[in-house]
């Protein structure tokens, strides 16, 4: 009956000036044809099926159903003053049908005074349960910082790093993720509502590791910009040198460099290029060095024993003692570059270990 509507529209003029509800005051409807015809005598009401609000563009068609006259298609329902648009929703605010939900924007901010985050999440829940909200990305858009209040906090207490800084991106993710819980206890999703941004789930952030938070505690804008400073003073001989280690990183074919030169030649200047030009991209790269003076010298830098479990005593038959499920195990999986400083100095068997603790 409803595309039939359609078709009468393209087939009789007359019907143009009416709503799909006024349609059957001048047409009725003819079940074995499948066909609208212009009524020749009498009247009748139509009427259209009640949709509940949480159905999602269904609810908005309906809507404009009662608005939208001479239909000729899908399209033109969507249509409002010749502009055409992506979705019912969308066609509904441009006649002005809803509401620009500021108070519920204003709600989160006035209870923002008095409740933690987590409470202010449980009121965003119960407001997407209720289907109260006509824009749910908006309400999201404007309030997401007020929303993820207390979990920056958290994070640094689980992982004791008091400094730990987490990127915008990710701490939307980890709301995003701590939303999802609610709405699963009240057998809902974000799925749900197609507007909202969905989470990625990534097992690092769902799983709090504390040496991969540690590498990763750093302004990603400011080690690009420190990047761009550090490449513009690279002669051309050190820039070969980065740009075979960087091809060799972003290819990940696990290739092993020697960077050998006098002191004063520019290599602690190279590891600083290198380290900024991976942080730039949001990936870890751990910097080492073989003794505790030379790793002050570099960004981050800690000895190669501590951060690879080197036992001090070490012989053909010593081990690192890294298990596979570890966190620190963890952490060189998710490692792109590792770049150890006077690695000479260092005994055989601990650059022979290491090889074989990142095989395995």
């Amino acid at each position: 009956m409803f595309l039939a509507w359609f078709v009468a529209n393209q087939e009789y003029s007359e019907g143009r000036h009416l709503t799909y509800a006024e349609f059957p005051s001048k047409f009725t409807y003819y079940p074995d044809k499948r066909k609208w015809h212009p009524r020749q005598r009498g009247f009748q009401i139509g009427r259209l099926s009640y949709i509940p609000v949480g159905s999602g563009e269904l609810y908005y068609m309906r809507i404009l159903l009662t608005f939208q006259k001479g239909c000729k298609g899908f399209n033109c329902i969507k249509t409002v003053d010749g502009k055409l648009y992506d979705t019912f929703q969308d066609a509904c605010y441009a006649l002005g049908l809803l509401s620009d939900d500021k108070e519920f924007i204003d709600g989160i901010f006035e209870a923002s005074r008095s409740q933690s985050g987590q409470m202010l999440r449980v009121l965003f829940v119960r407001l997407l349960i209720m289907s109260t909200m006509h824009k749910p990305d908006n309400v999201w858009k404007a309030t997401w910082k007020l929303l993820a209040d207390g979990i920056l906090y958290a994070r640094r207490r689980i992982l004791n790093i008091p400094d730990l800084r987490i990127p915008e991106s990710d701490l939307q993710n980890l709301c995003l993720i701590e939303i999802e819980k609610l709405l699963m206890c009240n057998g809902r999703s974000l799925k749900d509502h197609k507007t909202l941004p969905y989470l990625v789930f990534d097992e690092l952030l769902a799983q709090p590791n504390k040496f991969i938070a540690d590498e990763l505690n750093y302004d990603k804008d400011q080690q690009g910009q420190l990047h761009q400073s550090l490449l513009e003073k690279l002669t051309d001989e050190q820039y070969d040198v980065y740009a075979t280690i960087m091809k060799s990183v972003e290819g990940q074919d696990g290739q092993f460099y020697f960077l050998y030169g006098y002191g004063g030649t520019g290599k602690t200047f190279m590891w600083k290029t290198l380290s900024a030009a991976i942080r730039s991209q949001g990936k870890i790269v751990i910097n080492v060095a073989s003794s505790g003076i030379a790793s002050l010298l570099l960004p981050g830098g800690k000895t190669a024993h501590s951060t690879f479990c080197i036992p001090l005593k070490i012989n053909e038959k010593s081990t690192c003692n890294v298990k596979q499920q570890d966190p620190r195990a963890k952490l060189l999986r998710e490692t792109s570059l590792i770049i150890w400083d006077e690695a000479p100095m260092m005994h055989k068997f601990c650059l022979k270990h290491l090889t074989v603790l990142c095989v395995i």
